[in-house]
């Protein structure tokens, strides 16, 4: 399947609609940084059109007419479709075609379940190994990112990381770090400007699975982690219904 870009009234309208906020972005963006919001913009505007169902599984993905949509040059364009080919929401087909993966509720749901199953265990493992000074240093994070008036997608990352990342490390198995991070890494797309009601909640969930954590009883860090992930799944499948439905 290729996606027809502007052979449509409907494309065309929705193109025009992309460059737009190129252009509000060009006059924001120093010289010194426009390349990064550039490519940050590409990540986020074919980001939008796989999650609203506009770029479905199997589209082809084309540098050239994504830069004539977008209104960019390809840089930004090809450094976007690296980092989300790296998320796994694009794959090459025959080795060089660079495609939309499957972005359905399914495989997030399957993509959350497996993380479910590996963190709930790695919460379990990981009691009692967490020094308070790592969770009071945690807890600090935490705190300043409820504060902040505007939450970047990479203030939230960071301070998400320190949580699941700190708690997967206490396992002391290399290979569970390894694996939460390449599913997290997958699920990250949902960041709170996309599912901002889930800030605060997701903020005292991590708290008391912190504080669970640094106890001693395993089974409440494995409920806590698991109710924490369970909550992520149901804000993801209601955003991306969502989505398709508008």
């Amino acid at each position: 399947m290729v996606y027809q870009w502007s052979t449509t009234q409907e494309s065309e309208g929705h193109a025009m609609d992309l460059v737009i906020p190129v252009q509000e972005a060009r006059e924001r963006s120093t010289a010194g940084s426009a390349e990064v919001s550039l490519s940050e913009f590409a990540y986020t505007q074919i980001l939008e059109l796989m999650l609203s169902g506009k770029l479905q599984a199997g589209a082809v993905l084309q540098e050239r007419r994504l830069a004539e949509m977008l209104a960019i040059s390809r840089t930004p364009i090809r450094e976007a479709l690296g980092r989300l080919e790296a998320e796994s929401l694009v794959s090459r087909r025959h080795g060089r075609v660079l495609v939309v993966s499957d972005v359905s509720v399914e495989s997030y749901v399957s993509l959350l379940d497996l993380r479910r199953i590996i963190e709930v265990e790695a919460a379990a493992r990981a009691t009692g190994r967490i020094t308070v000074e790592q969770c009071k240093a945690i807890e600090v994070a935490i705190d300043e990112l409820r504060r902040v008036t505007v939450i970047t997608p990479a203030h939230h990352w960071a301070v998400d990381e320190m949580v699941h990342g700190t708690i997967a490390e206490a396992t002391g198995n290399p290979m569970v770090v390894s694996a939460i991070r390449d599913l997290r890494r997958r699920t990250h797309i949902f960041n709170t400007s996309r599912i901002p009601h889930r800030l605060l909640p997701g903020a005292s969930e991590h708290l008391d699975l912190l504080h669970a954590v640094t106890g001693n009883d395993p089974e409440v860090s494995r409920q806590l982690m698991g109710q924490h992930l369970d909550n992520v799944r149901d804000a993801i499948i209601d955003f991306i219904l969502g989505r398709r439905r508008s």
